[in-house]
This record gives C-alpha cells, sequence and structure tokens, in this order.
C-alpha cells in the first residue's frame, strides 16, 4: 500500500507540474497575442505616416520650381537695379 502511495503522490507532483506548465504557456500565449496586436496598431501608424509624408514630398516638388523661377527673377530684378542703377 506504502508503494501505491507513493506512485500516486509523484503521478500528482507530475500532474501539478503540467498543470502549471499550461497555465504559463497560456499567459506566454496571451503576452503574444498583446504583443502582435501592438504591432499591426504600430503597422498601421506607420502607414499613414508614410502615406502623409509621400502627399507633403509630392506638395513640396510641385511647388519647388515655382520658388526657384521666383528667386531667380527677384536675383535678376536686384543684379538688373544694381547694373542699371550706376
Amino acid at each position: 500500500m506504502d508503494d501505491q502511495t507513493t506512485r500516486l503522490n509523484r503521478i500528482e507532483e507530475k500532474l501539478d507540474k503540467v498543470s502549471e506548465a499550461i497555465v504559463s504557456l497560456a499567459r506566454m500565449e496571451e503576452r503574444m497575442i498583446t504583443l502582435f496586436k501592438r504591432m499591426d496598431n504600430y503597422d498601421d501608424h506607420h502607414r499613414a505616416l508614410d502615406g502623409r509624408v509621400t502627399k507633403v514630398e509630392i506638395s513640396t516638388a510641385s511647388g519647388a520650381w515655382v520658388e526657384r523661377v521666383v528667386f531667380i527673377l527677384i536675383t535678376a530684378a536686384i543684379s538688373g537695379s544694381i547694373y542699371f542703377g550706376k
């Protein structure tokens, strides 16, 4: 009888360890799910920011030639007034 009791105690201890391991795995899985959700949110935010930056780049690039032409005209006007003002 004593042999069976010790054997049952060992089995119970092993079952307790297995249940602790299962609980630990479940907690780890919940953490991973939370991290994956966070990463998805970061990806969505990054895509939105990337789209906004692209729009700003396009609008800046299209207005850059106007700015250059204005600076050339201002420079030419100043140079002409200095040259012809003598």
